[in-house]
């Protein structure tokens, strides 16, 4: 609750409109009765025809402010909620955005979803019912001191609702708290699973496993089914008893009240008015129980949205950034260790230089550690000894945007968005001409292709690019990565997936973007190793022997085998 509190003061205008619209109505709801009151004691019984027309007045009037006042209670309280939920989820997305590869390689991508999207509505809901709350409550305290003023006795019996509202909404909180939670995130786990299965539809499909992954989705939608009904027991349970308060006091009231006007203690007018003050007193006791009903669930849920916004980027800028000086990308490692979280060290005692403007390609056996070489250049993990640097500066230093517009990757699996080429290839540069794109593609060896398309740069590709081939996909991924200029090119087995004939169409592209510029190549393919000034052998998280590709393979017989080993996978 202490999150969906926290950001009321960010929307201080809505929400005081659209309390001041609830308690407009409120006022208007109360003032009813007193005015229906005076027209019964004093016009009709005392036979005033000169105050019955202008009370009656009175009473359209009320009602009318009364109608206006739902509809701003209503327009303001959906604005502040929906604002909110868009505030939110664009801080939720701002956040998922900074958080490291570590946060992603735990946690699914379908949970990531659920809380910015069901977890939300929950908290949206609690934002629509707290102006209208606020007046509930406003209203009973009013109302009651209304009836005390009317009559002790039985207004001190209407006030007894509340301990009695409070004592089954505080039970029926405790009951309900850790379902409301378990459903949150078993819709979470369901969201994960629809997820995956549909980002791999095409393994799912080649495969022949549709039955299986519905049995899955099956399965997580009876487990949420199972703990919704859990819930839904105790909402049969004490809903009905929220209802029960308010038509206890009104039989009470009533009963009570018809004996005192009998016995002359209240007249018709005032029994009436006690009456109708009950009628209205059961819409906020209703509706106060229904908001009470519905805490436990948004508390959950916005206690996983506070979860999420809660935990801080492992790799951040640094408090005090340096700027990286005018340089050629001169690459150093220096005694760097490493490993992931709960694993074994990957990288122990590891150097490497690579002066500015040379390429090298780095070869190791699976795990070797070649690939997290690349990720602790562009820092999208953080060494856990030693240093790495970028023409001198440890990158730890260095803002993480300049940082990453100055080392690019081209990573094994290519992404492309749903959106056209021109918009891919300028994804890191969005400010770029189309003269700028259009270079790129053509130094990536990929204008021809995309000219020979129906719409050449503003063709819609797909989602993931899969309308293209895997050839294509690389060429404007390198394209999207040259776009920027960088001063450090690292292509992470961007060949190894492709054909002999889509390989020499990139290897074609790589000799034209590496040409002067510092690159890191991971590949075990000759062809793409011999691109490369220097190859640089990995073994068991450090630099065992380096030369050129013809060299390694006479003198490390370790060399060989990793590469025949890799090129039978």
């Amino acid at each position: 609750m202490r999150l969906l509190f926290s950001l009321l003061a960010s929307y201080r205008r809505e929400a005081v409109l659209s309390t001041l619209s609830a308690l407009v109505w409120m006022v208007m709801v109360i003032i009813g009765p007193y005015l229906t009151k005076v027209v019964i004691d004093r016009a009709i019984e005392g036979e005033r025809r000169d105050l019955l027309l202008p009370l009656v007045g009175a009473v359209l009037a009320a009602g009318v402010i009364k109608a206006l006042g739902v509809g701003g209670r209503r327009y303001f309280a959906f604005l502040l909620s929906y604002r909110a939920e868009t505030d939110l989820r664009n801080r939720i997305f701002e956040h998922i955005q900074r958080l490291e590869f570590n946060y992603h390689d735990e946690v699914p991508t379908g949970e990531l979803m659920s809380r910015s999207s069901s977890d939300l509505s929950q908290v949206r809901l609690v934002y629509a019912m707290l102006p209208i709350t606020i007046a509930n409550v406003a209203m009973f305290v009013v109302v009651v001191a209304v009836m005390l003023s009317i009559d002790v006795t039985l207004g001190a019996l209407v006030s007894l609702a509340v301990p009695m509202l409070l004592y089954i909404a505080n039970t029926y909180a405790r009951r309900v708290i850790d379902i409301a939670t378990d459903v949150q995130q078993k819709l979470a786990d369901n969201t994960a699973v629809i997820a995956e299965a549909i980002g791999g539809i095409r393994v799912v499909k080649s495969y022949g496993q549709e039955a299986q992954e519905t049995e899955k989705i099956r399965m997580a939608a009876i487990g949420i089914y199972e703990r919704s009904m859990e819930l839904i027991k105790n909402r049969a349970i004490f809903i009905p008893l929220f209802e029960l308060v308010a038509p206890i006091a009104t039989a009470v009231i009533l009963g009570i009240g018809g004996l005192r006007v009998i016995e002359g203690a209240l007249t018709p007018g005032e029994f009436y008015q006690f009456a109708e003050y009950m009628v209205i007193l059961n819409f906020p006791l209703r509706l106060t129980g229904w908001f009470f009903a519905e805490i436990p669930r948004a508390s959950a849920a916005g206690g996983r949205v506070l979860d999420l916004l809660k935990t801080a980027p492992e790799i951040a800028d640094p408090a005090h950034p340096v700027d990286l000086p005018p340089g050629p990308g001169d690459v150093r490692f220096s005694n760097v260790a490493f490993r992931y979280p709960d694993g074994p060290p990957v990288l122990d005692g590891f150097d490497l230089h690579v002066p500015g403007g040379r390429s090298v390609a780095l070869v190791g056996a699976t795990g070797s550690g070649k690939s997290t070489v690349a990720y602790l250049l562009a820092r999208f993990y953080d060494v856990t000894g030693g240093t790495v640097s970028l023409d001198g500066v440890d990158v730890r230093s260095v803002r993480l945007s300049e940082l990453r517009n100055e080392v690019a990757v081209v990573f094994e699996e290519t992404f492309l968005f749903s959106a056209s080429i021109r918009d891919n290839i300028s994804f890191g540069n969005p400010d770029a001409t189309d003269d700028q794109v259009r270079l790129a593609a053509r130094l990536a060896q990929a204008h021809g292709f995309i000219s020979d398309t129906v719409d050449g740069y503003e063709s819609m590709i797909g989602e993931r690019g899969y309308s293209l081939s895997g050839g294509q996909r690389q060429r404007i991924a390198l394209a999207r990565a040259v776009l920027r200029d960088p001063r450090v090119l690292i292509l992470d087995d961007a060949t190894s997936s492709v054909d002999a004939v889509t390989e020499d169409e990139i290897r074609n592209a790589l000799k034209t973007v590496m040409a002067g510029r510092t690159t890191i190549i991971i590949a075990h393919r000759p062809s793409t190793l011999a691109l490369a000034d220097e190859v640089i052998f990995i073994d068991e998280g450090k630099v065992v022997a380096s030369g050129t590709h013809t060299e390694l393979l006479e003198r490390v017989p370790r060399y060989s085998a990793v590469l025949a080993t890799a090129e039978v996978g």
